[in-house]
């Protein structure tokens, strides 16, 4: 499997972003915001489903910026979900 530093609206993305690390979605922030640039780029604007993702993932992280707290994999707790792809597992375990 290769590297990439993006991650496009065909790719898997996780359902419950609750249940990433906070480092897990940094990355995923990174990889999307990434893609939109390219997306702007090259047909002038970022695709839907992008922006949709950008905007969930915004969601999560404001909701933690606002409590203060990570996600509950960050505070230790026993997390029984697993990651709902290989991408968000890989990001996981970065």
């Amino acid at each position: 499997m290769t590297f990439s530093s993006r991650i496009s609206s065909r790719d898997p993305f996780p359902e419950h972003l609750e249940a990433l690390s906070t480092d897990a979605l940094e990355i995923l922030n990174s990889k999307l915001h990434r893609q939109a640039e390219l997306e702007y780029q090259q047909e002038g604007e970022p695709e839907l489903e992008t922006r949709f993702r950008l905007e969930f993932l915004a969601e999560e992280l404001d909701k933690r910026d606002s409590s203060g707290t990570g996600s509950a994999q960050d505070a230790g707790s026993n997390v029984t979900q697993a990651p709902a792809s290989p991408e968000s597992d890989r990001m996981a375990n970065a």
